[in-house]
Formats: C-alpha cells, sequence, structure tokens
C-alpha cells in the first residue's frame, strides 16, 4: 500500500498425472448416468382360430418393451473440453422381459443401456517445498503455493505458467491473497498497515491428509488468531479455502479476504442491492457491474474503493485469457459491514487491483469463533467467448463455470 494509503481510509496440487480439466477442451455434452431398464413387452394373448388376435394381442404377438434413455449423470458435466466431472451415474438395470406368446408371440423388450459412470472427486495432496519452506498443490498446468512465514497467504495461483497473484517480487508488503478482519477503521489499532499477527506473521503449517492447515499467532489488540484450512480437488477443479476467526473477547466482526491480482484485466460480478464506484469507472449491464483496467489507470488518492452488494454469490476477474472465479456465501445487505466497506470490494493499487470479498457481519462470543467458507476456480476461457465489458457469452461462461460442483 502507498504512504498515502497508510495514513488514510484503507480500503504440488501435486497428483502423479492428474490434473484439472478446463473448459476449452470440453465438447459440453452430458454424460450418461443410470440407464433405467426397457419397459416389459406386453404379451399377445393365445389367438383363438390360428392367425386371430387373442385379446389384446396383435396377430403377431405382443410388442417389445422401449428401451429407456440412458439417465444423466448425477451432477455430471461432460469430460472434456472443460467441464470437470462430477459423481457419475450407476449402469442401467436387466433387459426388460419379452411379451407372451401369442400366435406368433411378441418380441422380448429390448435392454435399458447402461449409463456411463462419470469420475468421482478427486483431492490433492499437498505437499511442503524444503527449500523455500512453501506448501504446494499441483494438478497439471495448475499451481497454487501457500507461504506459512507471511501470514499463510496464497502466493501463486498460475495456469499454465500464468500467476493471477501479484508476487512478493513487485510489492514488499501488498501481494498475494490475505485474511482480515472487518471493519478496519475504529477496530484495528493503528489502522494501517494490517496487525502482523493475522497478515504476515508465520503461521504454523501441516498437512493433514489433503488439506493444509495453518494457525497465526493472536493479536491481543485485535483479539483474534486466524487459523486456514486449504484443500483442492483435480476433478471439479476447485479450491477450498475455510478461514477461522478465533476471538478471545466479544466483539462483532466480519471476515474479510483481499486477494492482489495483476492490473490490466476486467472484473465483473452480479449486482445485488447497490454499489458505489468510488474511484473506479464502471458500467451496469446484463445485470453485472464491470470495470475494465485495461487502460491501467484508475487510481486511489485517498483510499477510498468500490463497495457493492453482490448477487448470487460470485465475482470473477478476467485477465491474459484466463478466468479467476470466487464462490461464497451471498449475504443480503442488512448482514454486512456498514459502509465503507461491503460483500464485495475492489480497489485500485499501483501494480496491482484489490479483488475483496467479505462475509456476515457477525456477533462473536468470547472463546468463540466464526467460520467462512471462499472456494475459487481458474480456467481457461474458450476461443468462442468475447472477453469484453457487457459480453453475453462471458457472462455465460461464468455462470456456467460457478454452477459446477
Amino acid at each position: 500500500m502507498t504512504v498515502v494509503r497508510q495514513l488514510k481510509v484503507k480500503n504440488s496440487l501435486l497428483t502423479a498425472g492428474a490434473c484439472f480439466v478446463c473448459f476449452a477442451c470440453s465438447s459440453n455434452s452430458n454424460p450418461t448416468g443410470s440407464g433405467s431398464a426397457g419397459g416389459t413387452g406386453s404379451g399377445g394373448a393365445p389367438g383363438t382360430g390360428g392367425m386371430s388376435a387373442g385379446p389384446g394381442g396383435s396377430p403377431n404377438g405382443g410388442s417389445g418393451g422401449s428401451p429407456s434413455a440412458a439417465g444423466a449423470g448425477a451432477g455430471g458435466v461432460a469430460a472434456g473440453s472443460g467441464g470437470f466431472l462430477s459423481s457419475g451415474g450407476s449402469g442401467g438395470n436387466n433387459a426388460s422381459s419379452g411379451g407372451s406368446a401369442g400366435v406368433n408371440g411378441g418380441a422380448p423388450g429390448v435392454a435399458g443401456s447402461a449409463g456411463a459412470a462419470g469420475s468421482t472427486a478427486t483431492p490433492v495432496v499437498p505437499v511442503e517445498l524444503p527449500s523455500s519452506g512453501l506448501f504446494r498443490f499441483v494438478a497439471g498446468d495448475l499451481v497454487l503455493e501457500v507461504d506459512p512465514k507471511t501470514g499463510g497467504r496464497v502466493s501463486k495461483y498460475s495456469l499454465a505458467g500464468a500467476d493471477m497473484m501479484m508476487t512478493a517480487a513487485t510489492d514488499a508488503t501488498t501481494w498475494g491473497s490475505v485474511f482480515w478482519t472487518s471493519p478496519r477503521l475504529k477496530t484495528w489499532s493503528p489502522e494501517w498497515p494490517p496487525p502482523a499477527a493475522i497478515d504476515n506473521g508465520p503461521y504454523s503449517g501441516t498437512i493433514s491428509g489433503t488439506h493444509l492447515m495453518l494457525t497465526g499467532a493472536a493479536d491481543s489488540a485485535l483479539g483474534v488468531s486466524i487459523a486456514k484450512d486449504y484443500s483442492a480437488d483435480s476433478a471439479s477443479g476447485w479450491v477450498t479455502i475455510n478461514y477461522t476467526i478465533n476471538s478471545s473477547k466479544a466483539q462483532k466482526a466480519a471476515p474479510w479476504e483481499v486477494s492482489r491480482v495483476p492490473r490490466g484485466g476486467i472484473a465483473f460480478f452480479p449486482l445485488g442491492s447497490s454499489v458505489t464506484a468510488g474511484p473506479l469507472t464502471i458500467t451496469q449491464s446484463g445485470g453485472m457491474v464491470w470495470f475494465d483496467d485495461g487502460p491501467k489507470t484508475a487510481s486511489s488518492s485517498d483510499g477510498s474503493k468500490l463497495v457493492a452488494d453482490g448477487k448470487d454469490g460470485w465475482e470473477a476477474y478476467a485477465l491474459g485469457g484466463n478466468l479467476f472465479l470466487k464462490r461464497f456465501t451471498d449475504q443480503p445487505a442488512s448482514a454486512q459491514v456498514p459502509s465503507p466497506e461491503g460483500e464485495i470490494c475492489l480497489y485500485p493499487g499501483a501494480t496491482w487491483v484489490e479483488f475483496e470479498v467479505q462475509g456476515p457481519y457477525t456477533a462473536i462470543a468470547a472463546a468463540g469463533k466464526l467460520d467462512w467458507k471462499v472456494q475459487w476456480r481458474l480456467v481457461k476461457i474458450p476461443s468462442t467467448v468475447t472477453v469484453s465489458v457487457g459480453s453475453a457469452s462471458l457472462i455465460a461462461f461464468a455462470q456456467q463455470q460457478v454452477a459446477l460442483p
């Protein structure tokens, strides 16, 4: 952050052979799931007098049961060009029984086709890098790294070498993705910089199965300590971060995730009840709020930022042909931290944009805690999608990705 902002209002995924399947390599067809059995063939009753049909039967006997269509897999989206596999459907049942014989007996019913099974979840096991002390999740060409020595923050989130996180090399203080408590004003002491214990102090880290568990020290003035639980799934494509605010005193606070992304992209999100643009020039269309940072000219001399009530629980940032999505539980405006904070915030820095989301403003009891979850997804944008402000195809692509389980 700049000095002005300091003094004024501030606003390896490592599995052998595992890889995320991005939208750009998929066919968008649905996989089959459990196929129902074919219906029983209605039999022709014995004919009276040779070629005559029996009651209910045609001279050629009962008609065979029709095969049922294959059922869709439970939540399965097509494998392949960017859809992520979910749990699959079970196989089809046995063939239906044939029609009873008339003079010329009914043909047997045709068996329902077996549904093709989708894949199950594939959690990724994180690894510790002894040379740097970082923890890493890797799946194919997607990499997530966490730095326990510096606030347990995300230091890298890249796809095919394109990083969506500003690194420490570009800014010694405001880099990566951090977690704070909100509001800052009249709560933090001092109000800037952030309390070291939660922002950039060392966290203890351990790998527990497929989860990376991090715990920070307590900040006595703020009365909180933070725990972070990172996990990822290579089949679904989602990174899940569970945050916990542990409070030593009774207070009211909201969870607050701040991710510094490189400048030059397009941020957009569904609009709820209100938006205050602050220092940004925005567009409202298609039910979305759009901020195009292509010119990289937006600035904030007084620390002000865009503050909004979102809708549907997601926000997105498109840059360099990739889309960074955040998914969270939508909060009504009445449950959010009062202005100058809000559910969704954007702040323009010198070389980065703060891509923020906040959870419910909640009363926490002494020795109590507040849990909150955010999920991330980073995918390649298909060439058929237009990346521009107001693009209907970009909205549709983002919504399709957000809806994947």
